[in-house]
């Protein structure tokens, strides 16, 4: 199957509306509830195809199928507009380097989705208050948390606390996702995103939805076009 442009009218009309739609269902005055799944990681994957058919269709190229139906694990799910970001700059570079664009994600060997996709993938079942307290102006006091994705790659998750009139950490909470390119580092140089929608719970894990529209797969791009030419292409 040939994955070429990744729905991006249907993703950009969409995404908003999930996010607010969301938020309304999973966010009361007690704080978030844990909306259930009656299926596995990848079923709820594949009940969102306008919005994770490539993501679906990637990990299935990638060998990563079993750990999304018989593992369980704590996923950062990218969306498919995600991944046309990230396809779409490696397609640039490719041409203002004189050598042939490519045609579909599938042109990109499995390893580059391998090694990708396991940035955002986590053992065992964690859900937003598992995480600890993250100010990115206050990191010396709050820092959230350092781990370790299932490909090795070191990463934090903390729980950002809006203010609320006029008191801080008092307001909505929302997770944030960030790569650590410098484990020597580890406060410098970090490629954060956030959550759109968390705590969703298929059966083996905890699922949190990524934003939309502004994240890279992979975070850097740059290091991203690196990895897939250094990989190669088919």
């Amino acid at each position: 199957m040939k994955y070429l442009l990744l729905k991006t009218f249907l993703i950009g009309s969409l995404s908003l509306a999930m996010v607010t739609g969301c938020r309304k269902d999973y966010y009361t005055d007690t704080g978030l509830s844990t909306p259930s799944f009656d299926g596995n990681m990848l079923e709820f994957l594949q009940s969102k195809p306008y919005m994770f058919d490539t993501l679906v269709h990637i990990i299935k190229a990638a060998g990563l199928e079993d750990y999304f139906t018989d593992s369980t694990i704590t996923f950062f799910a990218p969306a498919d507009s995600s991944i046309r970001s990230t396809f779409l700059f490696i397609n640039r570079n490719l041409r203002s380097l004189g050598h042939d664009t490519l045609m579909s994600v599938d042109n990109i060997k499995p390893e580059f989705w391998r090694n990708t996709l396991m940035m955002y993938m986590f053992s065992g079942a964690r859900g937003m208050d598992n995480y600890p307290q993250l100010d990115m102006q206050n990191l010396s006091s709050f820092s959230g948390e350092f781990v370790r994705s299932v490909g090795g790659r070191v990463m934090n998750v903390g729980v950002n606390f809006g203010d609320a009139n006029g008191i801080k950490y008092i307001g909505y909470r929302s997770l944030n996702f960030s790569y650590v390119p410098n484990p020597a580092a580890p406060y410098q140089g970090w490629w954060s995103t956030r959550v759109a929608t968390s705590n969703i719970r298929p059966k083996n894990g905890y699922c949190h939805v990524l934003v939309f529209g502004t994240h890279y797969l992979g975070f850097d791009p740059q290091q991203a076009l690196a990895n897939a030419m250094y990989i190669g292409f088919q």
